[in-house]
């Protein structure tokens, strides 16, 4: 919905739309209430731009949604966005979504120009949840006018690390993927990275075990593949989390990380460097993730915030060796 729709709507012209949604002077109260009533049928809320064109703000202001501060890959990113969105002189609001829901953006969408974030739901929840103002999926695709992302590219290194993982004589790939999936709440799919793990490994599979996506979940699963598949000489973790709770697993159960079992994890956490041996990971560019978001944010800016056509970035991830393997 734009201003031009209100005023369709409400029978005035653009400027008293206006005056009404800035509460400004030479209009009737009658006239006001017309057009705040229509833009409530419309679902229209004003950008932040648009108003600092009457109130002559300079700042711009984008919305960030955290999917989960309990796990440091995210907080991670978001320590990422907010230095590369300080760097351009924009605003930060945080706001937490543990899992994504689009309704987070209804508590944004009259406080900031473009929202960002790990969002769950369809391109059309989140443009009928943000009231207008443009969304950038983190890690997700996009095809929906208003709705944009920026996508990481794991696939090619999920690709890379096993052709340098079998190199170095990786023979037996096993892998723990996450219980978690947001679509079936609760009942198990598999992940795309256990997808593309199998399709990977080949016949040179073990097995794949699931488990919850924390570090005692992870040291949990690992022990079960391992106790499943005894002749898998390389684990590949769902996350740095689990990979964690595997080289703890390793310790409890006297196994050697690397020489028995090379251990990988996924997200490139500096939290990695923390265990002994340092954790070896499949990184995702976290500035590129930062500094292509903002590309969009700002090219969304110059577009005064418009619903343009999906603008879609990637970024990619690459094996970041340390001793776990």
């Amino acid at each position: 919905m734009t201003i031009l729709d209100v005023a369709a709507e409400a029978g005035v012209s653009r400027q008293t739309v206006t005056r009404a949604m800035n509460d400004m002077g030479d209009i009737s109260t009658a006239t006001r209430e017309k057009v705040l009533a229509a833009a409530e049928r419309l679902g229209y809320r004003p950008s932040r731009f648009a108003r600092s064109l009457v109130t002559r703000e300079k700042t711009h202001a984008l919305g960030l949604v955290v999917a989960s501060f309990r796990n440091p890959y995210y907080t991670d990113i978001a320590a990422d966005l907010l230095a590369a969105a300080a760097d351009r002189g924009w605003q930060v609001i945080i706001a937490a979504s543990e899992d994504g829901a689009p309704e987070t953006l209804e508590l944004l969408s009259s406080q900031v120009d473009v929202a960002v974030g790990h969002f769950g739901g369809t391109d059309a929840a989140l443009v009928e949840a943000s009231h207008g103002i443009p969304v950038v999926r983190l890690e997700a695709p996009s095809r929906t006018p208003g709705v944009h992302s920026v996508e990481l590219d794991l696939e090619s290194g999920l690709a890379e690390a096993i052709g340098a993982l079998a190199a170095r004589g990786s023979r037996r790939f096993g892998m723990v993927d996450s219980a978690y999936t947001e679509k079936s709440l609760g009942a198990y799919e598999p992940s795309p990275r256990r997808v593309w793990f199998e399709e990977q490994a080949g016949d040179r599979l073990t097995g794949v075990v699931v488990g919850e996506e924390t570090i005692s979940g992870g040291g949990r699963a690992f022990a079960e593949l391992l106790e499943r598949h005894p002749d898998t000489d390389t684990v590949l973790m769902f996350n740095d989390l689990m990979a964690l709770g595997a080289v703890q697993s390793a310790h409890a159960f006297g196994i050697d990380v690397p020489g028995r079992v090379r251990v990988v994890g996924i997200d490139g956490l500096a939290l990695g460097e923390a265990v002994d041996p340092q954790l070896t990971t499949i990184a995702l560019d976290r500035e590129g993730l930062a500094s292509n978001t903002m590309d969009i944010v700002e090219i969304l800016a110059k577009a005064q915030f418009a619903r343009l056509d999906p603008i879609r970035r990637s970024v990619r991830s690459k094996l970041l060796w340390r001793a776990s393997a």
